[in-house]
């Protein structure tokens, strides 16, 4: 009897550790922080057309300076951000990497102002309302050389990206550095592009990132996640229409409308990461750009070093 006994309980043990085991594998999700933009709407396309499971958990914030907080917390192990936000991150010290190029804006980002403010000098004795990300201090940087003014010129007023139609509706701001599905729907408010990155072609990049050890730990996750945002812009070179009809109902935007948001952004295929993320490419130029920008705006304190910034391993073949 007791061979018997023992007998059941090793295979109860057995079961049991077996049960366990498939609960930890089922346990091990990522998730992935984005705010809304036309650049991250591919991810979840991907996400509606099955191409990234379950245990990749899309988490949508409101703004860029809460999907960075988050990250901070480790409450994200993916982030979508621009370059310059996660060159934010890596001199505040944590140790990421960029893994995927997601998009470049060439005309995305956009200043727009009241109908009665027709040119950039203009804005001298406006107020300027700006989310105070890196981002953020980037495109007010741009606008300022562009338009010959200093800082002492106009007013500033941060607004997070989810704060600024009802400012402009109200008229509580002149002018606004934003981006879209924003910029769109305040064209309905008479609002008028000044300038956009168009005027600064390959400076905004969107990226995901995540720490070091988490590509580390979760290569298989990574992979799958790469090959979705891969898988979703074929959907949308195929379906175009279908694809709009999907994203611009999560956006607020009309498909047409997204359409027309999509024109001034460009969407990396896997193949030009390869080429983009790899030593000594052009974005390594952009780095460097960056660290001067960002340095002379008190937003880094040290440079970025973009060699050990870029990791191509999840987009090689």
């Amino acid at each position: 009897m007791g061979k018997k006994y023992f007998l059941l309980f090793l295979l109860i043990c057995i079961v049991a550790a077996s049960q366990i085991g498939c609960f930890e594998l089922n346990k091990k999700t990522i998730r992935v922080g984005t705010n809304i933009w036309p650049g991250y709407e591919t991810l979840h396309l991907a996400k509606h057309l099955g191409f990234i499971p379950n245990n990749i958990k899309l988490i949508e914030l409101m703004s860029a300076t809460d999907v960075m907080e988050a990250f901070r917390l480790n409450r994200l192990e993916v982030a979508a951000l621009t370059m310059d936000e996660a060159m934010t991150l890596v001199a505040e010290g944590i140790d990421l990497s960029v893994f995927l190029v997601m998009d470049v804006s060439n005309g995305g980002d956009k200043l727009i102002a009241r109908a009665d403010i027709i040119k950039l000098p203009d804005l001298k004795g406006k107020t300027i309302a700006y989310e105070q990300t890196a981002l953020g201090a980037l495109m007010l940087h741009e606008v300022m050389h562009a338009s010959e003014l200093n800082i002492e010129d106009v007013t500033l007023v941060h607004l997070k990206i989810n704060q600024q139609l009802e400012a402009f509706a109200n008229g509580s701001v002149d002018a606004l550095i934003t981006f879209e599905p924003v910029a769109t729907q305040l064209l309905q408010f008479n609002g008028e592009v000044i300038f956009d990155s168009s005027h600064i072609p390959n400076t905004i990049v969107d990226v995901l990132v995540a720490r070091k050890d988490t590509l580390r730990n979760h290569r298989n996750l990574i992979k799958i996640l790469v090959n979705g945002q891969s898988k979703a812009l074929s959907a949308i070179a195929d379906s175009r229409t279908m694809s709009l009809e999907i994203m611009s109902k999560r956006m607020g935007l009309t498909a047409e409308q997204l359409n027309i948001a999509m024109r001034g952004i460009h969407y990396p295929s896997i193949i030009e990461n390869q080429t983009l993320l790899k030593s000594n490419s052009d974005l390594y130029d952009t780095v460097e750009r960056l660290n001067a920008i960002l340095f002379n705006a008190n937003i880094i304190d040290r440079p970025v070093d973009p060699n050990l910034f870029f990791d191509d391993t999840f987009v090689k073949p």
